[in-house]
């Protein structure tokens, strides 16, 4: 075995028997072409690098060959590689990501030009219906060009993916190698979601106590923005409404930042309100208290002082009363409490909440919880039903959007306004 093999399946297999081609095209961007492919095998994929002449450049051949344990293929042969991987002959590949792709490779591809590796067997895979996703790259001035946005549209009304650049010192760069792989992820995940608004809340809230010093918790919203992400991949346009915290969601999740649990409270209303059908997920760990009155400026710290407490209103009792029609997911954490008691104690919060499912934890069992990659939760839903789920928080985040998708079926969202 390679020894890059030995990564294969390490993050997730969710790219398990997945073959897919890593076109590269000659963009500064191949740099990441390595970072990329390792991604995809980090998730099961088998990798098949497919470089231009031009992207050979920058970055050797046998970088991707070591990075990936395959040859690349850098020129279409006797072997005929365009025809092969479309499966003439054989089990055709299963997507094909290119990553960087120039605005030349793109305009070429979306007129039928196949003069390289990449773009003949784009050209080839797009023919049989093989998902093609393409992360265009350049100086914003050859993106804003519109020729390039013409063959944007067009990709787009052939089927094929568009990764959209990130847009900064003028110039449209490839997103992480994360970004990237949930495009793929998304490729061969239904679109169940795909006209259903989802809207989420998550992190925690802060309420002040003066200028500088507030009240919170350790709530890292880890979660809420791995269940924006499952959301993406199922086709929704998902709308985060995001506390304070130091991680960034990805660029095609829709975020709200904020501060207060009022403003956390305001702000997932108005959502609601102008999608009542929606599906609400309410994973944030809103304070319960906040200070009576806070005070102005900095609090001397030379003397003690009080503070006095009150509870917040509860947004989970809101959303149902607003918007019966809505699919109401809750969450609830419980500490050092046996099983038995957190079914109970979820149980009857669903219930005065009219929700449909609620994810309950307890926050004293270790990696469970505030802060941690991982979580370990029970799921229940209206009917009583109860699943367990234990693991990293995105593996968590697929397990319940899966459960929700299955439980519902394609019925209940297929007639929803986008």
């Amino acid at each position: 075995m390679h020894p890059s093999n030995r990564i294969v399946g390490t993050k997730s297999h969710r790219l398990l028997g997945k073959k897919i081609l890593l076109g590269i095209t000659g963009s500064v961007a191949a740099f990441m072409s390595p970072q990329i492919a390792r991604e995809l095998m980090r998730h099961g994929a088998h990798v098949i690098p497919v470089m231009s002449k031009e992207s050979q450049r920058l970055i050797g051949p046998d970088l991707m060959w070591w990075a990936t344990a395959n040859k690349p293929i850098t020129e279409i042969t006797g072997d005929i590689e365009h025809i092969r991987f479309a499966g003439v002959m054989n089990r055709p590949v299963d997507a094909f990501l290119i990553a960087p792709c120039t605005t030349n490779s793109l305009n070429k591809i979306a007129t039928g030009i196949a003069d390289t590796p990449v773009t003949l067997i784009a050209a080839t895979l797009i023919g049989k219906g093989i998902p093609v996703i393409i992360s265009y790259v350049g100086h914003e001035d050859l993106v804003n060009n519109a020729a390039t946005q013409k063959s944007i549209e067009q990709l787009e009304t052939m089927g094929v993916r568009i990764v959209h650049p990130i847009r900064i010192e003028g110039k449209a760069k490839i997103p992480s190698p994360e970004e990237l792989i949930a495009h793929v992820f998304k490729a061969f995940t239904p679109q169940i979601l795909q006209t259903t608004p989802v809207i989420i809340t998550g992190g925690p809230t802060r309420e002040p106590i003066d200028n500088v010093r507030f009240v919170t918790n350790a709530a890292s919203g880890r979660t809420a923005i791995s269940l924006a992400e499952e959301a993406y991949l199922y086709g929704a346009k998902p709308k985060l409404v995001l506390g304070p915290t130091l991680l960034k969601p990805p660029n095609y999740v829709e975020t709200h930042n904020v501060v207060t649990t009022q403003e956390m409270t305001d702000i997932t209303l108005d959502l609601i309100r102008k999608n009542p059908r929606s599906l609400v997920i309410l994973s944030a760990a809103m304070a319960d208290f906040r200070p009576k009155t806070a005070k102005e400026g900095k609090t001397k710290s030379t003397a003690g002082f009080k503070v006095e407490l009150e509870p917040t209103e509860k947004l989970v009792d809101q959303v149902k009363k607003i918007a019966p029609e809505s699919i109401l997911v809750i969450f609830k954490a419980e500490w050092d409490v046996d099983r038995d008691t957190l079914i109970q104690r979820a149980s009857e919060r669903m219930k005065k909440a009219n929700a449909d499912y609620v994810v309950a934890n307890d926050l004293s069992k270790p990696g469970a919880g505030f802060g941690t990659e991982t979580n370990h939760v029970l799921v229940i839903n209206k009917a009583g039903r109860i699943r367990e789920l234990k693991g990293l928080k995105r593996t968590v985040a697929q397990h319940l959007f899966e459960q929700i998708v299955t439980d519902l079926g394609k019925h209940h969202f297929k007639h929803q306004k986008s």
